[in-house]
């Protein structure tokens, strides 16, 4: 079983929103998965509950819970592990982060934002984790043109020493309206741009998680 941590010590980043879009992705390609839900607010377990008992299995866990939460799921045979940890919970997600396969930093093209994920890139680094940089809520481009603040949340979050995911997340309709539905973008609105998106994510993440993919890609070609 791969374990995937997803962090950020500022609120409002969309680390939920993509924790539980990726595990929509992941069973979407034949992957079991669980979510732990690390965040005192529960909104993954929100947003299962309005799936109506439908995967992927979200449970609320903490710093004490995560590992007998982690172990279940492996016995139970899932393939992956997403834990989605809570803004500034230093405890808690250190520990996500020692079990974790995989971390990735979870930051609107703020300066705020960005600079709250120093303390989050150290901690993984410590802990020797590979990780990648995700730019989320970015804005849309305007008559074709990207917004000159995207090229400086570039710059700034390569500062991190992690790569940067190939896809950045925009600010989408369709990533609210699905969660109100307890869905993911790619069950809501499969041929959307935000599922697009989400879809290219996926890629680089499972990609990391597991390596062997993209032996099978090149011996297809």
């Amino acid at each position: 079983m791969r374990k995937l941590v997803l962090l950020s010590r500022k609120g409002g980043t969309g680390k939920t929103t993509l924790s539980v879009n990726l595990a929509v992705a992941a069973m979407a390609e034949g992957y079991s998965v669980s979510v732990a839900d690390l965040d005192l607010q529960g909104s993954a377990g929100s947003w299962a509950q309005a799936r109506g008992g439908a995967a992927p299995d979200v449970r609320p866990a903490n710093g004490g819970t995560l590992f007998p939460l982690a172990n279940d799921a492996e016995r139970a045979g899932r393939d992956l592990l997403i834990m989605d940890t809570p803004a500034g919970g230093d405890a808690i997600s250190s520990a996500a982060i020692r079990l974790a396969d995989l971390a990735v930093l979870v930051s609107r093209p703020s300066y705020f934002d960005l600079a709250a994920l120093v303390p989050a890139a150290q901690a993984v680094r410590e802990a020797g984790r590979p990780a990648m940089v995700v730019l989320n809520q970015a804005p849309s481009r305007r008559a074709g043109v990207e917004s000159p603040i995207i090229a400086r949340a570039v710059e700034a979050a390569r500062v991190l020493g992690f790569p940067i995911a190939t896809v950045g997340l925009r600010a989408r309709v369709a990533f609210q309206e699905s969660l109100w539905r307890g869905q993911g973008v790619l069950e809501f609105e499969p041929r959307g741009a935000a599922a697009a998106e989400i879809a290219r994510l996926w890629s680089d993440v499972a990609d990391t998680l597991w390596p062997e993919r993209i032996e099978h890609r090149g011996a297809a070609e």
